[in-house]
């Protein structure tokens, strides 16, 4: 039997029909490129990293790129696999055979980081290798410039790394030389300032990534797929152009076999092209993922960035901007995402927030995923513990882990009543997605809502320990999900900063951050944004305010702005937003002014005279500003609920545990669920919920 019928290919349907790719055919137009997760154990795949690949193997997906697979030393992070080593190859061949006995066929990408690396490495501190001397757009470290020898080094472990992965059964390999990573950094006039044969024009900017591409080729052969992932575009002034990343691969190509192009856009530079949030805007590397497709005709292109939803990319296939079209974190937050295409059941969408994923592996977390608490549990979450009987739960509260813990519950089997205060779903989510860049988080609303469909909600309805216990429906199990509010200023924070906000809280023209981004027509300008908070919360507080308000002001107590949102590699783009920066885009409505005050608080406000007194926490300075408007963001506090009171069993979840992110919300609610089991059927099966469908 053929491969094509095998796994089902579809000549008639541009998405679900096979491809070739090289000496290897893929079952369908769906890919996952590679992602950082941090699963790799001792520089070796895990099963950890098994389970996540083949749970997206059952799913449907046709390709996977096992990403940075390091070809050296110099670049190894923990976390990941150390692709030189000989003694890789059997958890190679466990991962590969994974994903082989699911249909699918997986290529391993080999990486040096350059100077985007770590001065310190898993076995201590090390020098930064790139193509020049310069100082790390990543890292703020100071790189050396490769020597002759380096370079010999760094090819050898190219061809080693690529053997290897072959050994290991990888249908094929991909060489990195995309986001700003050691052969971009030789490719790119933004990094390349070398004077030898390295250095200079176009060819000798690209003779070391040629070396490395022959190297690989002629260790593993003509008949061994091999790729490249490369920009189409820096986005960069002084960087490379469409044209020119046109004129590097037809260079490339001229000079090596090249099976495949898989497409990259940006740099550290512009990271937010590396990293796109949900700020970014849709499809943002379409025209130049077609622009090289046309140029590439005769072999596959990878389109990343090409489809503005996961609906689109049968357009993307059909239309001919691409060959494959990469949904990398849309199969994240949904494993069965190919297999819902193509039968039309609804989605789990990503919402791009990059908090679960991207956020944790920057903070050295294995990922996670907002949307799908499964992710990286693949092996111990995906089939709650069997239970003779179903339970009566009462969940209090229908934000996004009252909704999440009910959806769940009544998958694996339960009877399940919400009580929700307010007449609509979602909670603290429809405030946040009135955010500027996110208003995706209306996805996750509409999906909840959506799988809650049929759930028992009581909307309007406050309901109280008391009105709790005496109901008739003799609950077995409450789970309390009232989320936070906005603090009383003063109370939550013990510091002398936070404290003398008490003093102002009260006085006409303060606004809580709620307020600020629920009703923008209080806001007058010049408004200042006191923040005492530093999360993603307050950076989107100051989004929301910032686009409603031509005068804007942030002063916070913090000594850079906005400090615990490190991780996601979205400080850059925020500011060039919050500034307006021309170019940038996701770019705020309109004009306006903005100004940072870094280790700031308000001392004092006169809101008869419009001006407020901002102190530095340095020095102890004092000076006044204009003031229409004050926004005070200060960490939220949780709705009392007194679940003390109740006299059955009680959970706590999301917000009204402890105020945290979109993603602590989602997990609280599905733990909860999963505790209780699921309720085994009549035939002995049991209900399991993956990915928001009853399985």
């Amino acid at each position: 039997m053929s491969i094509v019928q095998e796994h089902g290919g579809d000549a008639s349907d541009p998405l679900f029909s096979p491809l070739r790719i090289g000496t290897v055919t893929v079952r369908n137009r769906l890919m996952q490129a590679a992602h950082s997760k941090l699963y790799a154990v001792g520089g070796r795949e895990s099963g950890q990293e098994i389970d996540y690949f083949a749970r997206r193997a059952d799913g449907g997906t046709a390709l996977f790129i096992a990403g940075n697979r390091f070809v050296h030393p110099s670049s190894a992070i923990r976390g990941f696999v150390d692709g030189w080593r000989r003694d890789i190859v059997d958890a190679d061949r466990a991962l590969t055979d994974a994903v082989h006995t699911r249909g699918a066929k997986i290529f391993a990408q080999l990486n040096h980081h350059g100077a985007q690396a770590s001065p310190d490495g898993p076995d201590g501190p090390r020098p930064v290798f790139s193509a020049s001397r310069l100082v790390s757009p990543s890292t703020g470290a100071a790189t050396v410039a490769a020597t002759a020898a380096d370079l010999a080094a760094f090819a050898d472990g190219w061809a080693v790394t690529a053997e290897n992965a072959l050994r290991g059964g990888f249908d094929g390999v991909e060489v990195h030389m995309a986001h700003g990573y050691l052969l971009h950094q030789f490719l790119s006039p933004l990094y390349n300032r070398r004077t030898d044969e390295y250095g200079g024009g176009m060819p000798e900017r690209a003779r070391f990534p040629l070396e490395v591409l022959r190297g690989v080729r002629e260790r593993v052969g003509d008949e061994a797929v091999v790729g490249i992932r490369i920009v189409a575009n820096e986005f960069a002034d002084a960087g490379l152009s469409r044209e020119d990343c046109l004129a590097i691969i037809d260079h490339l190509r001229a000079n090596v076999r090249i099976d495949y192009i898989n497409l990259a856009g940006g740099e550290y530079h512009q990271v937010h092209y590396v990293f796109p949030s949900s700020a970014m805007p849709a499809a943002w590397l379409h025209d130049d993922v077609a622009a090289v497709k046309q140029r590439n005709a005769d072999i596959p292109v990878f389109g990343v960035g090409a489809a503005a939803t996961v609906d689109d990319a049968r357009d993307v296939i059909a239309e001919g901007v691409a060959d494959m079209v990469a949904l990398t974190r849309a199969q994240i937050a949904d494993p069965d995402l190919a297999t819902k295409l193509r039968s039309g059941a609804p989605v789990t969408h990503c919402i791009r927030l990059n908090q679960g994923c991207l956020a944790r592996t920057g903070n050295g977390l294995p990922m996670s995923c907002t949307v799908n608490p499964t992710v990286g549990r693949e092996a111990s979450r995906s089939v709650p513990d069997a239970v003779a009987e179903a339970l009566r739960v009462a969940v209090v509260g229908a934000g996004p882990a009252g909704l999440k813990a009910a959806i769940e519950l009544r998958n694996n089997g339960h009877r399940v009543t919400v009580f929700e205060a307010t007449e609509h779903l979602g909670g603290q989510l429809n405030l946040a997605a009135r955010v500027p860049g996110r208003d995706s988080i209306r996805l996750l609303v509409d999906d909840l809502t959506r799988d809650a469909a049929s759930l028992d909600i009581r909307f309007g309805t406050r309901v109280t320990p008391a009105q709790l216990s005496a109901a008739p429906e003799r609950f077995d199990r409450v789970i309390v999900a009232t989320g936070s509010r906005p603090a009383e200023h003063g109370t939550s924070v013990a510091d002398a900063a936070s404290t003398a906000l008490a003093d102002i809280a009260a006085e006409p023209g303060v606004l809580t951050a709620w307020q600020a981004v629920e009703r923008p027509e209080l806001l007058q300008s010049p408004v200042v944004i006191v923040d005492h908070d530093g999360t993603p919360y307050a950076s989107g507080v100051a989004l929301a305010v910032a686009a409603a308000a031509n005068d804007a002001r942030l002063v916070t107590r913090f000594d850079t702005a906005f400090p615990f949102i490190r991780g996601s590699q979205d400080r850059d783009h925020l500011h060039r937003r919050l500034y307006r920066v021309p170019g940038t885009p996701g770019a705020l409505p309109g004009e306006g002014s903005f100004e940072i005050a870094e280790s700031t608080t308000v001392s004092g406000y006169d809101p008869d005279a419009a001006q407020a007194t901002i102190r530095d926490l340095r020095s102890g300075r004092e000076r006044v500003v204009g003031a229409g408007t004050i926004v005070l963001v200060t960490p939220r506090e949780q709705v009392p609920f007194d679940g003390s009171r109740l006299e059955s069993p009680t959970t706590v979840v999301g917000d009204a545990r402890a105020p945290r992110t979109i993603d602590a919300a989602i997990f609280d609610g599905f733990e909860a669920a999963f505790s209780l089991g699921a309720v085994t059927g009549p035939s002995g099966s049991t209900s399991v919920s993956i990915s928001g469908e009853l399985r």
